[in-house]
């Protein structure tokens, strides 16, 4: 194993990573179906508790705590891409909003706003404002819910800006269920659907291990694994610090 180093852009703290063989990796792929927030939770005893409670922090005020947290934000952006991360897959329902919907919300889309959590409120809004948003650093939603417009029209009031237009939505449509195939289990014919839409926008490939699944559903996480992707399996304590540690500390490099 070969030492590399990597700096911390919160801090400026060099640390010591190292590369694995392939034998390694191929022991340690599994590793990630092991990383859940609960269990990261653990390992963040110092986190803000306004950061952990998940129904009442809002990202709409500018305070010291609204800079903090957008600072920690930027960290996981960067974290990611340090760790050639491309594609980040969020599921919709009991992770990007804390309930579910059950693909049959009849409501408008303003009334699902305040379930989305406020992790990622601060997380997407990063994304999108990165200089590499859509060209080296791409999102998407992957949902067995049917109600893409739905999706569509919440991004779009949740963030206030036309970029939420390139944020890719895979839904059980109709017409995308009449794509999918039985050889690709869990939320991976919704991946592969967004990365060769990807490739053909920009000419470009990203590779299976370049994809981070953030999904509440153990199965999916498992299949994805199986597809090599890297996963974390969100719990309702997911916060900043949360997602942080994880990109820093639990995150292997591509």
């Amino acid at each position: 194993m070969s030492p590399t180093m990597k700096v911390n852009p919160s801090n400026n703290a060099t640390t010591t990573t190292t590369t694995s063989s392939p034998a390694d990796d191929e022991i340690s792929q599994s590793l990630p179906s092991l990383t859940t927030s609960t269990e990261l939770k653990n390992q963040c005893s110092n986190a803000d508790l306004s950061n952990q409670n998940l129904s009442t922090v809002s990202p709409d005020l500018t305070t010291s705590e609204d800079i903090a947290n957008r600072a920690k934000a930027r960290d996981i952006v960067l974290g990611l891409q340090n760790k050639n991360i491309k594609l980040i897959a969020i599921d919709f329902d009991n992770t990007f909003l804390s309930k579910h919907t059950g693909g049959r919300h009849e409501g408008k889309a303003d009334s699902l706003v305040r379930f989305i959590r406020p992790v990622f409120k601060y997380f997407i809004r990063e994304l999108l404002e990165s200089p590499d948003f859509s060209r080296t650093l791409h999102v998407c939603f992957v949902s067995f819910s049917p109600q893409e417009k739905l999706i569509k029209e919440l991004l779009r009031l949740a963030f206030t800006t036309s970029k939420t237009d390139q944020i890719i939505i895979r839904c059980n449509t109709p017409e995308f269920v009449a794509t999918m195939s039985a050889d690709y289990p869990g939320k991976e014919s919704h991946i592969l659907s967004v990365v060769a839409e990807i490739g053909k926008k920009i000419k470009t490939k990203i590779a299976p291990g370049e994809i981070l699944l953030l999904d509440d559903d153990r199965n999916n996480i498992s299949n994805a694994i199986t597809c090599r992707h890297k996963v974390l399996q969100i719990r309702d304590e997911i916060s900043l610090d949360i997602l942080k540690d994880f990109v820093y500390n639990k995150l292997r490099d591509c």
